[in-house]
């Protein structure tokens, strides 16, 4: 084994003892999780944005309330009266998003009774630091009358923290809105992950496909999967159906990292040009990066939310690693006439890599008011998805039009021109095929395979050419061929060995009856052909066969000599018949 695959070798086992630690660490945690990281109850809604205020008696609009970093950690108490006229029915709840934050709801009736409406721990199972993303809450107002206030105390643990969407909903309809609002996105992303997995399927079955393309093939998958499963968390689905939205946030910071490793993988098999393997400082700062989440999350001392800032940075420096390798590729090309379909590859990482920034500062500019990330990535990845399988459709058709060419030209290699019966050449082959299939079952000890060989001569052919011309003499070859492949049938295969010269080889469970049967039908057609000609110079064959079997010591050759005995010695009789 080379030195670079033992070196690679050893980084994969790294890696995969890495992402395994991660992985026990982050469900170990989830484990210890108590209540749930996201709230439900039943309700309808109306906007409640709006007419927010604090202890002093300021007013704000909750959605747009900016906390600072001396807020972190601090509880700051807001007020929310229901207006006057809205019909409390008992089945309304509060709904929104929120992120960097925990909270209590309470109310307060007219005469200072409170009641706890429902709390919130959002690093309940201390899986990813201060910040999981976006929380999905529906908290019950069964026990809120008309002129009860409610009460929220907030506790940011970001400086980022926020609430969005909120208002008093029935749950029910609030989760469908929610979900089939993200349901285009959630389907996307499952067909990016489903393209990943059919890719590293097929890699995995393509057994005649050279190592260096199925690592390409394993490394795109790997990337395409990475990338729809990032996406597919991002349209917040998973999360508001199991209500555990740190674990999948969790899952979808390491996913951004261990990506940066598939990418650089990427980048290695795809270019075909001379240049080191940069993939290597990638996978080992990876696996140290995956180190220090599993210790945070097993001392909870680190958030994951700044790692996912270096796994940005590694993308980036993935990107400027394709740019650079594509112009060597495009260099390698045109002096080695390469295949151009590694630079379209090339170039496309750094191409939806400035996509994926892209979407980032579309998200950073929309600030809270954007639930998603990811929706021009989505897009792009899909469409860079469908002209690869474009491509590749073109390529397959191409391949197969070459494939049907070369079979053509085959079948023409072995075919005999005149008469359209299989050549010699095509009988070496048979020989060559038949032979091997006796051995094996020789050294089996066991019959697996008999046959007969039919050995042929056209007599007359010399007597025609002479007296009546090539020509007929070509028709006469001609129609002697297409009595014996009608007389021989399925039974078996014809082949023009010579001038006049033909060999059949017979199958059936008993060989030796499936000859004669071979033999009757052919002299049936041979005098049915005579009597419709009436030609001076009759059509006549003479013929002689062997049996071969599996467990005979002598070869297929020797049988060939027994068959050509058998005919010469008919040839003879023949003759001695006319005189």
């Amino acid at each position: 084994m080379e030195k670079k695959d033992v070196s690679r070798t050893i980084l994969h086992l790294l890696f995969f003892f890495a992402v395994g630690i991660w992985l026990i660490a982050v469900l170990v945690r989830a484990a210890r999780t108590e209540g749930d990281q996201i709230l439900y109850s039943e309700g309808r809604f109306w906007d409640c944005s709006q007419g927010w205020y604090d202890d002093e008696g300021n007013v704000y609009n909750i959605e747009e309330y900016v906390f600072t970093r001396d807020d972190v950690g601090k509880e700051k108490v807001f007020h929310y009266r229901i207006p006057e006229g809205v019909d409390l029915v008992g089945d309304e709840s509060l709904c929104f998003f929120s992120r960097g934050m925990n909270f209590r709801l309470f109310s307060t009736t007219p005469e200072g009774t409170e009641y706890d409406l429902g709390a919130y721990d959002q690093n309940a199972a201390n899986l990813s630091g201060t910040d999981i993303g976006l929380s999905y809450h529906v908290i019950s107002l069964r026990q809120t009358n008309e002129s009860d206030e409610i009460s929220m105390a907030i506790t940011p643990t970001e400086y980022s923290a926020f609430v969005l969407e909120m208002r008093v909903e029935d749950a029910a309809e609030f989760i469908t809105a929610t979900v089939l609002s993200r349901m285009p996105m959630f389907i996307g992303s499952i067909f990016i992950v489903f393209f990943g997995f059919a890719i590293i399927i097929y890699a995995l079955f393509d057994v005649a496909a050279k190592r260096e393309r199925k690592n390409t093939l394993y490394a795109w998958g790997a990337v395409s999967m990475t990338t729809g499963l990032i996406l597919l968390i991002e349209t917040q689905m998973i999360q508001i159906l199991t209500g555990r939205p740190e674990f999948w946030t969790t899952l979808k910071y390491a996913l951004c990292l261990i990506m940066g490793y598939f990418v650089a993988l990427q980048i290695d098999y795809m270019a075909q040009a001379p240049h080191k393997h940069f993939s290597h400082v990638i996978g080992y700062i990876t696996v140290g990066l995956l180190l220090v989440e599993t210790a945070g999350t097993m001392l909870n001392i680190l958030s994951f939310y700044r790692l996912w800032y270096l796994s940005a940075l590694i993308q980036t420096f993935d990107s400027i690693m394709a740019i650079v390798l594509l112009f060597r590729e495009i260099r390698y090309n045109k002096a080695n006439k390469g295949n151009r379909f590694t630079v379209y590859l090339l170039a496309s990482i750094p191409i939806l890599g400035g996509v994926v920034w892209v979407d980032l500062l579309i998200y950073a500019m929309a600030g809270r008011h954007m639930t998603d990330w990811g929706r021009i990535s989505r897009i792009s990845y899909i469409i860079f998805i469908a002209i690869v399988l474009i491509f590749l459709l073109r390529k397959s058709i191409i391949t197969r039009q070459r494939a049907l060419e070369m079979e053509k030209y085959k079948i023409k290699s072995i075919t005999d021109a005149l008469t359209g019966l299989l050549n010699k050449g095509a009988y070496i082959e048979k020989e060559a095929e038949l032979t091997a299939k006796l051995i094996k079952g020789r050294e089996k000890g066991e019959e697996s395979l008999s046959f007969a060989l039919m050995s042929l001569d056209l007599n007359y052919l010399k007597k025609v050419n002479d007296n009546l011309g090539h020509e007929d003499g070509d028709r006469f070859i001609q129609a002697a061929a297409n009595i014996l492949k009608e007389a021989v049938g399925d039974r078996g295969e014809t082949y023009r060995v010579g001038g006049d010269e033909f060999l059949a080889v017979i199958y059936g469970d008993d060989p030796e009856a499936a000859y004669r049967d071979v033999v009757q039908d052919l002299n049936r057609r041979v005098d049915e052909f005579n009597e419709s000609e009436n030609s001076d110079i009759p059509l006549c064959f003479a013929y002689g066969h062997a049996i071969c079997r599996s467990d005979q010591e002598y070869s297929i050759h020797d049988s060939e000599r027994i068959a050509d005995q058998e005919m010469y010695e008919c040839k003879h009789k023949m003759k001695a018949e006319r005189k």
